[in-house]
């Protein structure tokens, strides 16, 4: 069995090829759990050139889905001819699965196709009620990086070495009061 992956943003698109079925199912398996232990957690799977589903390829998605429930991430699938539908219809899998006609259809207005580093910054600072940054204005790193992380994304800090990545939700450090008793920390909520 031949896999083709690509990726597109975020999002890692996979294409089996021929039969998936007891003897090529651990191929794909391979490829999936490689991917989301390198981090990838979108997948849209291309089923276009794939003629024939077993029960085992039928358990390899499902387990990927999954793994990826509760909001960890996402999986399309796409491409089926008529014989693969089928078999998808006939054992209920055509209603666990986001299904498209086409690649370009599962990767048209994916959520994390896009490389949302600025776009990001810009949305959570307009939903959480913030002004857009201007070259007289920038925006807050520490309050982008704080509705990044509420928002559940993550953004890279210009200021660290190109080697390290992404930083997560913001969290504050416990600030001192001096005048409250030397170094104590202030509940930010009134009551200490």
């Amino acid at each position: 069995m031949d896999i083709l992956q690509e990726t597109h943003g975020q999002v890692l698109l996979v294409a089996p090829s021929g039969r998936l079925d007891s003897e090529t199912a651990g191929e794909l398996e391979l490829v999936l759990h490689d991917a989301q232990t390198a981090g990838r957690r979108h997948f849209v799977i291309d089923m276009a050139a794939v003629s024939y589903v077993s029960s085992a390829g039928l358990r390899v998605l499902l387990a990927l889905a999954k793994r990826l429930d509760g909001g960890l991430g996402s999986i399309r699938l796409c491409g089926m001819n008529a014989s693969v539908r089928q078999v998808f219809d006939i054992s209920g899998f055509t209603t666990m699965f986001a299904l498209f006609p086409g690649r370009k259809a599962a990767l048209d207005r994916h959520p994390h196709m896009l490389d949302t580093s600025d776009a990001l910054v810009d949305a959570a600072a307009a939903l959480l009620g913030a002004t857009k940054a201007t070259p007289s204005a920038p925006v807050d790193s520490a309050q982008a990086t704080l509705a990044a992380g509420l928002l559940g994304a993550t953004i890279a800090d210009a200021s660290a070495p190109k080697s390290s990545t992404v930083i997560g939700p913001a969290v504050a450090e416990p600030k001192s009061d001096k005048s409250a008793g030397g170094g104590r920390w202030k509940n930010p909520f009134g009551k200490n």
